[in-house]
């Protein structure tokens, strides 16, 4: 009996550390999840600081494809200057009109397919402070709103702004409208213009290129939503609250530069964490809906540990209706329906891994995309091509930069333009290419072309050194061509100035 009695306890003690350590390693497993989650809570609560907020609560009624909205924004004065008067972008005026178009005429089709549409954005009634304000609705489409202040504004003071407005939305395959399948709530509602080292930044929806600039915010945004419908956004959903055939979406989004939301019926999704993340794929192509999420979460995976942590909680790739190929907001990516067809994988995965990539060039590193498209569109083009490396080897990365990206598409520029000489410079206004395809060869193309040579003469260890401290340097915040050469620079020791140059540059045409 005493030596059953002695096995029986150490067969017990032996089970107890066993189940110790098990719930040990869950634990430890668990707890450095949470690390990184509260690291990056921490990131997210010190940019979110003195940022200015926008609170929005929308009606979403899509049988009468409109948007009732209330909104109200905590305006911060963070320009540094007195400010007597404040702008807001009113983007959905800019679909109007067809005299005024947002897409170039070669495309009007694609984006109209069924024939013209109008948008529209009809504002009701405006307050500062909880008095009525003085305002003007102006500019190209009647898309500037100017609100007139009673009393100047100084650097760190805030006001409070009420509006409530009515969008229309049109059947439209571009940023913003509906489909077959799907709403898509982009560039949707009043947002401030930046006010920087050049004074206010009014430029209108230009059809070249992605006509936007904007601050960093924090958005609190409610949704009210036919029940039958799922809904991908910007930020993170803290609840949904179902009632009387609605449900009231509420989301979350601390520090992020935009706010953006599509709705469909006929979403399934799947999703996979990335460290801390949660990558969503919203798809309505079954077959390929979880190729797209298997792209994305690739993409960053190989982002985080090249260029720094996406410190948000959530990222989403979401299938559309919209035909031109992906498009970048934060936390969302927007995808074109027909990159989910059979045969178009290859497609998919190119335009997945360069959407994610604007994550970190725009979503966390922001830069005027109308006058400096190059700073995004460039790094996140080659970008892209280093993914490639990564995940398939460099013969891969090779082969995908002189054949398709970078090198490769600019080689098409002799074929596009077969006449006199063009002007090759990057770094100029989005409107003044004559044309999307020119504006993608140089933009894109030789943008990548540009990076992969500075890369190519620094090394690519401390190339991706440089793009890690110039990431943490610039995240939330707004940057131009100084601020890149400038960090250059102070990670190496070197003057990159004459190497961006002469890429940036026509000399011919200076």
């Amino acid at each position: 009996m005493e030596i059953w009695g002695n096995r029986k306890w150490r067969y017990l003690f032996i089970g107890l550390l066993t189940a110790f350590c098990l719930l040990a390693g869950l634990f430890f497993t668990d707890a450095l999840g949470w690390k990184s989650r509260l690291e990056a809570n921490s990131v997210l609560a010190k940019a979110s600081r003195d940022l200015s907020q926008y609170e929005i609560s929308a009606v979403f009624d899509p049988a009468r494809k409109t948007l009732a909205c209330r909104q109200k924004v905590e305006y911060r004065n963070r320009s540094g200057q007195e400010l007597t008067r404040l702008y807001f972008h009113l983007y959905p005026n800019a679909y109007r009109s067809e005299e005024k178009p947002v897409f170039e005429e070669r495309d009007m089709m694609r984006a109209y397919p069924n024939g013209f549409s109008p948008g529209s954005l009809d504002m009701d009634t405006i307050r500062i402070n909880g008095k009525e304000a003085d305002f003007t609705i102006g500019g190209y489409s009647e898309d500037l709103l100017m609100l007139i202040l009673k009393r100047s504004l100084k650097p760190g003071e805030a006001l409070s702004i009420e509006m409530h407005y009515q969008v229309w939305m049109p059947n439209c395959f571009g940023r913003f409208g509906y489909g077959d399948h799907t709403y898509k709530a982009a560039n949707w509602y009043p947002i401030a213009c930046v006010h920087d080292k050049n004074g206010w930044n009014l430029d209108r929806y230009y059809a070249i290129g992605d006509p936007f600039y904007s601050d960093t915010a924090n958005y609190e945004v409610a949704i009210k939503a036919p029940s039958d419908y799922v809904l991908a956004a910007t930020g993170e959903c803290k609840k949904k609250d179902g009632r009387d055939g609605n449900t009231v979406w509420q989301f979350h989004a601390p520090a992020v530069r935009d706010f953006a939301w599509i709705a469909s019926k006929d979403f399934q999704t799947a999703s996979r964490r990335v460290g801390p993340a949660t990558v969503t794929s919203y798809y309505y192509t079954e077959e390929t809906g979880e190729r797209a999420l298997d792209y994305a979460a690739s993409a960053m995976k190989f982002y985080n540990q090249s260029f720094g942590k996406y410190p948000y909680r959530h990222f989403s790739v979401v299938e559309a209706d919209f035909f031109i190929g992906g498009m970048e907001y934060p936390n969302l990516i927007m995808m074109d329906h027909s990159l989910y067809a059979p045969g178009e994988t290859d497609s998919l995965e190119l335009v997945t891994a360069h959407e994610t990539a604007h994550q970190w060039w725009y979503g966390l590193v922001g830069n005027n995309e109308v006058r400096d498209a190059w700073m995004d569109e460039g790094l996140t083009e080659y970008s892209t091509v280093l993914y490639y490396g990564n995940r398939y080897g460099a013969n891969q990365e090779k082969k995908v930069y002189h054949s398709t990206m970078g090198e490769g598409k600019y080689s098409y520029l002799p074929y596009y333009i077969k006449s006199a000489k063009v002007d090759e410079t990057i770094h100029r206004p989005s409107y003044e290419f004559s044309d999307g395809t020119l504006y993608d060869l140089l933009v894109y193309g030789k943008g990548a072309m540009m990076f992969h040579d500075i890369q190519r003469k620094m090394g690519r260890a401390t190339f991706l050194q440089t793009l890690q401290e110039y990431c943490r340097k610039y995240q939330f915040r707004n940057v131009d061509k100084e601020d890149m050469i400038h960090t250059f620079r102070q990670v190496t020791g070197r003057d990159w100035e004459r190497n961006f140059n002469k890429w940036l540059y026509d000399e011919e045409h200076e």
